[in-house]
């Protein structure tokens, strides 16, 4: 009999995989309608349009140590039917460590290219004492 209901329970997930349906689908932000940040539980997120497809791809680097990155991901829009070549959003959610000043800067370039980059932001956080955090600046370069 367990074994039926395994089986039954494993055709299911299957149907809802093939779906693209999940029993436990983590929220994702929406997709903002231009670069820029939020403010979030224990942190910051910063999220740039982006097109996996292009070979351009947003790169981070940090100076500072008051943030520590805690995921880096990528979504494009649920579209019907989906469409080939749509661009989506990268974003990138760093949690508090500790008061101090993190300065952050965003690229978006092809990777094996020596061009320099399309696109250049630059982000400086402050981390207070009572570890709240506010984005002093967030600039286009």
């Amino acid at each position: 009999m367990k074994a039926f209901f395994a089986k039954i329970t494993a055709f299911f997930l299957a149907v809802l995989a093939f779906f693209g349906l999940s029993p436990k689908t983590p929220a994702q932000p929406e997709t903002p309608v231009s670069d820029g940040y939020a403010i979030i539980e224990n942190g910051v997120q910063f999220s740039f349009a982006a097109n996996a497809t292009t070979g351009y791809s947003w790169a981070q680097t940090q100076e500072g140590d008051s943030l520590a990155l805690d995921k880096e991901y990528y979504t494009s829009p649920k579209t019907e039917p989906p469409m080939a070549g749509q661009g989506g959003t990268q974003f990138y959610n760093y949690r508090v460590v500790k008061p101090g000043t993190t300065t952050l800067t965003f690229t978006y370039q092809r990777p094996w290219e020596q061009e320099p980059p399309i696109s250049t932001y630059v982000a400086v956080v402050v981390v207070a004492d009572d570890l709240s955090v506010t984005v002093s600046s967030f600039e286009k370069q």
